[in-house]
Formats: C-alpha cells, sequence, structure tokens
C-alpha cells in the first residue's frame, strides 16, 4: 500500500497551483516547502509542530539552525530549505530598498530590519549605507555581540563610509530580550558615532532598535 500521505501531498500541490499559493494556511505552505526533503514522512506534523513552537513563518526562517533541528523529523535538508527561502526573502527586500528612496519608503526599511535582526538571539549590529538620493550602497554587519550587548568599532564604520563614498548612514541593532528601548549605553554609542560623522558631512539618519515586540527610532524619539 502506498503512504497515506502521497495522495495528501498530491491534494495541496493541487490546491496551491489552484491560488499559486493565496488559499493556502501557513502550515500547508511549509508542508510542501519541505516535500523534497522529506520525501518519506507525513511534513504535514511537521509543519504543525514548528508552528507551535515558533507561533509564525517569520520566527521559523529566521530561527537558529540548532533550534530548528531541535523539533522532532526536522533534520539538516529542511532546515536548509526553511534557511533557503529566509535568504531569499532577505535579498528581495534588499534588492527593494535599493531601487527606493529609503526616506520615502520607510516602511520597506523596517520591513527589511525586522526580516534581518527581529528573531535573533543575539545582539548584531548593522549599518545601512546610503548614497546622494537615499538609495542603499551597502548593509553591513558591523559586530556580532553576546545576547545582550555588542561592542562596536567606530573607526571601521567611518572606514567604511569614507570606501563607499556614503552620504548618510543608517544605523540598526536587535535586542534578543524582545524590548526595543534604547539602554544608556545605546544612546551613548549613537551620540559618538553621529560626533565622528558629522564633521565629515555624513548624515546620521536614524538609529533603529529592533525587537520582536516592536521597533525605536532614535530619529521620532528626538535623540538624534
Amino acid at each position: 500500500m502506498k503512504p497515506h500521505y502521497l495522495g495528501h501531498r498530491k491534494r495541496v500541490k493541487q490546491k496551491f497551483l489552484t491560488s499559486l499559493g493565496q488559499d493556502l494556511q501557513d502550515y500547508e505552505l511549509l508542508e510542501i516547502l519541505m516535500f523534497s526533503a522529506n520525501a518519506r514522512c507525513d511534513t504535514k506534523i511537521l509543519a504543525k509542530n514548528l508552528l507551535q513552537k515558533f507561533g509564525d513563518l517569520s520566527a521559523i526562517i529566521n530561527a537558529d539552525f540548532d533550534a530548528l533541528k531541535q523539533i522532532a523529523g526536522v533534520g539538516e535538508s529542511s532546515v536548509i530549505q526553511i534557511k533557503i527561502i529566509a535568504e531569499i526573502m532577505k535579498r528581495v527586500m534588499k534588492h527593494k530598498a535599493s531601487q527606493q528612496t529609503v526616506l520615502n519608503n520607510w516602511q520597506s526599511l523596517l520591513d527589511y530590519s525586522r526580516m534581518a535582526l527581529a528573531h535573533l538571539k543575539y545582539e548584531q549590529f548593522r549599518v545601512l549605507f546610503l548614497d546622494k538620493k537615499f538609495r542603499l550602497l551597502a548593509d553591513e554587519i558591523v559586530e556580532i555581540g553576546k545576547v545582550d550587548s555588542v561592542r562596536i568599532d567606530i573607526k571601521e564604520i567611518v572606514k567604511k563610509t569614507l570606501l563607499l563614498h556614503a552620504s548618510s548612514v543608517v544605523l540598526l541593532h536587535n535586542h534578543p530580550s524582545g524590548e526595543a528601548q534604547p539602554s544608556s549605553l545605546d544612546i551613548k554609542t549613537t551620540q559618538e558615532i553621529k560626533s565622528v560623522l558629522q564633521p565629515l558631512s555624513i548624515k546620521l539618519i536614524d538609529h533603529l532598535i529592533i525587537a520582536v515586540g516592536g521597533h525605536f527610532s532614535f530619529k521620532e524619539n528626538g535623540l538624534i
């Protein structure tokens, strides 16, 4: 007898083709994603277990490699499938940001920042380097820190800014705790970076702190 899930896979694929995925629930998209990596098991169960553990699709594709593998039945091949989607989405958002004026498309910037940082379990500090039209020249990871802290080499930020001939920068970092409010060190570091860039006619547009629970903008809160 053929495994029961083979008929189910055929039905889910047809459902996807009918609406190109729009009528599918999150777990159905996940199970299709893992078909090729799990030829001999029911991926519907795996998909539902992943959603139960991580909560939503965004959290799943941004979860740590080891955290994904802790789910029963999720092996290396499944994790690769999931992380491919994560990388594709990041590149699409990065390309979209680079084609548009950042200041006039702030939501795109926030979406890109959340995708890159919101679900990390450690702090990461990034810098977006922009040209005169506020288009993205580069997105650089400046430093990766511990769970609740990261040390910044301001000289490296200045060096990269000059090499790229950037006219302005946006600072990004995440708070794995889920609380987006800046610490006193965050405020101090931001002011130091601004004071070093200002004499070089390089504008610090904003510093965004990204967390699962939301974001904090230094500009919106009058700290820049």
